[in-house]
C-alpha cells in the first residue's frame, strides 16, 4: 500500500493498529501515523457493478432473448466497475498533528 500523506510505500503485514470493522475500517500508516480509509460509497458501488455484470452475461448466456439487453448493462456495469475501481484509493482520514519547531535562530544566522 502506498500512504497518501507521506508517500511511502508499507506493506499489509507493517500496520499495527486499524480502526473500524468493514467497509469503513481505517490502518494507520506505520511511519507517519497518519490514519488512511478508502471510500465505502466507491467500494459498495465497485462491488454491486461486478456482481451486477456478472448476474446480466450469465442471465444472457442461458436466456438468448435477452442478450440484446443484458449484453449492453454487462458493459455498463464493467465501465462503471474499472471507474469506481480507479477512483477508490486510500484516503487521509485524520492526519498527525505537526510539531511546531522554533527555528527562528537557524534562520538568523543565514539572513
Amino acid at each position: 500500500m502506498l500512504c497518501t500523506h507521506c508517500c511511502k510505500p508499507f506493506g499489509v503485514n507493517a500496520v499495527k493498529n486499524q480502526r473500524g470493522k468493514g467497509l469503513n475500517a481505517q490502518v494507520q500508516c506505520p511511519h507517519c501515523t497518519a490514519w488512511l480509509g478508502k471510500n465505502p460509497i466507491l467500494t459498495r458501488l465497485k462491488m454491486l457493478a461486478f456482481y451486477f455484470g456478472v448476474a446480466a452475461l450469465v442471465y444472457g448466456y442461458f436466456e438468448a432473448d435477452m442478450r440484446n439487453i443484458t449484453t449492453p448493462l454487462a458493459i455498463v456495469s464493467v465501465i462503471v466497475l474499472l471507474v469506481s475501481h480507479l477512483m477508490d484509493h486510500l484516503k487521509v482520514a485524520e492526519a498527525p498533528e505537526v510539531e511546531v519547531v522554533d527555528d527562528s535562530e537557524h534562520r538568523q544566522k543565514y539572513r
